[in-house]
């Protein structure tokens, strides 16, 4: 039986991968700085230490065939708030894990991060991408662990392999992530806040998936190679909102302005780990989410879904999969569209709106068939159809929102309402209604929609020219 170390094996990754260790026939041997929360006192052997505490890392590793590096400040707002302890643990820690290799012979599997292509452009991304300089420190420290282990390689003959994770989600995943967070806040009934307006792509894995990779690395990878371990599924982070809020009580979904660093994503290739590893993740992120959600909330989580039935798998992709354009997977989709909780951004509606009445206003204004009360009704007209307009079609780039019908419902009822109650005419100082309204309306209508489309465009490509990876 082989024995293999783990450092960082306390932790969300880390713990997961001890226990495929263990599935597979494997002696796994804990490195963390303290004991396993996740395993019962005294079920695996640990060991207690700092990754610069030389001898004890040295001896932790002495008679084990393999060390798998996964210690590392992991939250990207940590190590932004603390860039030098960051530095020192990923980078140096890094080191002090190869040295401590070089001198017992053991081979190293390093877990780095599928940020690191970030500067690599957009389209369908492999291993053998050029890396271009990193833009956030998290990823500045992850790719010097991967410079330190080609380097020790190079000049000590130390065996390294790389694994670049997706981002990983499941249970024991840590509170300050993604999912967690999205989670966390609707149990509370809170609602879920979104940075920009959510188009950036995620390539998310489920971390027992992504656990079973870091095994098949170790036993069929081979050293000086790099692997992909991402999942299959493409998802933008307002996809992920919606899947949060479909499973938990339709919760709400709020937009932020964008943060500093964040990075659109590119698609990542798995395909090589397929081929050499023998491995691709397996579960799609909405079952992944329901299994994190029922570890989390039992009482919460839906009963699983129904699995589909098997599928031929596709051929195998050269190694070097040809560029595929961002655009494809962040476009605008056309009618029709499956309903979705879609909904164009806030500055948008404004907009379209403001210009979708104004127009038709000015232009009942200079005409003299319109008294004052009819440019009010004008006005109301097109902005009640403007805005069933954008419930009723698939301007969001994910298609129409998921109420839309019933909004536009209860906009229809008011716009009855006020043509037919005399009260709310008297008291807006509405005209009867003029038979080029409904004209006009059309019009402003028509104009909304062409404001929205261009505006959603240019939101897209503008945030397409920014997009890095993840």
């Amino acid at each position: 039986m082989s024995r293999v170390l783990v450092t960082g094996g306390s932790g969300f990754i880390g713990s997961h991968v001890v226990d495929k260790l263990a599935d597979a026939g494997c002696e796994p041997r804990i490195y963390d700085l303290q004991e396993s929360p996740h395993h019962e006192p005294g079920s695996v052997d640990t060991v207690v230490g700092d990754l610069f505490d030389r001898d004890a890392l040295s001896a932790a590793m002495e008679d084990c065939e393999a060390v798998i590096h996964l210690a590392a400040y992991a939250d990207v707002g940590i190590v932004a708030k603390e860039p030098v302890e960051a530095e020192e643990c990923n980078s140096r820690g890094t080191l002090a894990v190869l040295e401590a290799a070089r001198a017992t012979g053991t081979r190293v599997i390093y877990g780095s991060t599928i940020w690191v292509y970030g500067a690599s452009g957009d389209g369908l991304i492999d291993e053998d991408a050029p890396l271009g300089l990193p833009d956030h420190l998290y990823t500045a420290s992850k790719l010097a662990g991967e410079m330190y282990c080609t380097s020790y390689a190079e000049l000590y003959e130390v065996p390294c392999t790389i694994l670049r994770f997706g981002i990983p989600y499941g249970p024991r995943a840590r509170p300050a992530a993604v999912i967690p967070i999205f989670v966390s806040k609707a149990l509370k009934g809170e609602p879920l806040t979104i940075a920009g307006d959510g188009l950036q792509t995620r390539r998310f894995v489920y971390v027992e998936d992504l656990a079973e990779g870091i095994v098949a690395g170790l036993q069929k990878g081979t050293a000086d190679r790099v692997y992909n371990l991402a999942g299959d599924e493409t998802v933008t982070i307002r996809e992920l909102g919606d899947i949060v809020s479909d499973l938990i009580d339709d919760t709400e979904i709020v937009h932020t302005p964008g943060r500093n660093g964040d990075f659109g994503g590119a698609v990542i290739s798995n395909e090589r780990a397929a081929r050499e590893l023998g491995w691709r993740a397996s579960t799609p992120l909405r079952e992944g989410v329901r299994r994190y959600l029922a570890w989390l909330a039992p009482e919460r989580a839906p009963a699983p879904e129904p699995e589909p039935a098997p599928v031929l798998a596709a051929q195998p992709e050269p190694d070097r999969v040809a560029a595929t354009p961002l655009a494809k997977v962040t476009g605008l989709p056309g009618w029709p569209s499956t309903p979705a909780s879609a909904w164009p951004s806030a500055w948008v509606v404004a907009v379209a709106a403001i210009v979708g009445t104004l127009i038709p206003c000015l232009i009942a204004i200079r005409s003299d068939d319109f008294g004052t009360g009819q440019v009010g009704y004008v006005a109301i007209t097109c902005l009640f159809a403007i805005l069933a307009g954008f419930c009723l079609l698939p301007l969001s780039p994910l298609g129409r929102p998921e109420r839309g019908t019933v909004i536009a419902g209860w906009l229809l009822a008011g716009y009855v309402a006020l043509e037919t109650l005399p009260w709310p005419r008297h008291l807006l100082n509405l005209g009867m209604p003029h038979r080029g309204t409904i004209a006009l309306s059309a019009i402003g209508l028509a104009i909304a929609l062409v404001v929205a489309t261009a505006a959603i465009r240019w939101s897209d490509d503008e945030e397409a020219a920014a997009d890095t990876v993840g």
